[in-house]
């Protein structure tokens, strides 16, 4: 499941990344979806702080945002995906 806040002057849908077994930490992937131009952004949260991922239905808008002002961009893409809303 993904959640969206607005930040930045653009919508954000976040998703939690794959985790890989004997992890210490899982991504939260944030994705643009009002502009392509966009990079992603990622923030490393506790792996045991979500068990699936249906668990970001439960972050407050103000958790999600706490977790978006920690990210960082990814930098851009080698060719940016197109996004439909």
């Amino acid at each position: 499941m993904s959640m969206q806040i607005r930040a930045d002057g653009d919508t954000w849908t976040a998703r939690l990344g794959d985790t890989r077994t004997g992890a210490t930490t899982r991504p939260v992937l944030f994705f643009c979806t009002t502009t392509d131009q966009r990079p992603y952004r990622v923030v490393e949260v506790p792996a045991d702080r979500f068990g699936g991922d249906a668990d970001l239905d439960g972050l407050t808008e103000e958790e999600l945002r706490g977790l978006f002002a920690d990210s960082r961009s990814m930098g851009s893409p080698r060719e940016y995906p197109k996004y439909t809303a």
